[in-house]
């Protein structure tokens, strides 16, 4: 078959439509769902706001134990049946993530346990049918990082519906007595 030779006008246009498919590829690429989604950061005391607050826990932003920005949350949880921090949630779809992180830094001496509760139901579900997971936090640094696909309700029937994420706990159960921990970059990526 003979090659045909293009006039510079058709190269022009070839080239122009090259360009413009390109363009509106990377567009698409752009426009798409971001990699990470910062559910919080603690950076200003605007961020206080998006928990509900509960007795038996005090929050304060901290400059000590960050990992991400400029301040950490610090929690102060008392004895109680289970103080921590429930999070109001801007965005009930984590269905376009993998996975949830928190930076936790615990400054005893000893191991503590926290509990993670993920509910995908708005009417405060029965522990059966709700994401429970407990955790050991060592001494020092922590990242937990929770695999969206894990997250099963309790009594292990069915995966949560990542479309529908209405609530995210993290406390401790019948502390004995005052615990400390210094949380951080609370994200989805």
């Amino acid at each position: 078959m003979p090659i045909i030779p293009l006039d510079k006008k058709m190269r022009l246009t070839i080239r122009t439509i090259m360009i413009i498919v390109s363009v509106g590829y990377l567009l698409s690429c752009l426009s798409g769902t971001p990699t990470e989604y910062i559910l919080s950061d603690f950076e200003a005391d605007r961020d206080l706001d998006r928990f509900d607050w509960k007795c038996h826990t005090l929050f304060s932003l901290s400059t000590e134990n960050v990992t991400h920005g400029n301040t950490s949350l610090k929690l102060d949880l008392y004895p109680s049946d289970y103080p921590g921090l429930s999070f109001k949630l801007d965005m009930n779809n984590w269905s376009a993530y993998r996975v949830l992180s928190v930076d936790i830094y615990n400054p005893e001496n000893e191991e503590v346990s926290i509990t993670v509760r993920i509910d995908d139901k708005k009417d405060c579900p029965d522990f059966d049918d709700r994401y429970n997971k407990s955790f050991n936090i060592k001494s020092g640094s922590n990242g937990l990082r929770i695999p969206l696909d894990s997250l099963i309700t309790s009594d292990g029937n069915r995966t949560l519906d990542l479309k529908k994420i209405y609530g995210f706990l993290i406390f401790m159960s019948h502390p004995q007595k005052k615990r400390v921990l210094y949380v951080d970059y609370v994200h989805l990526n």
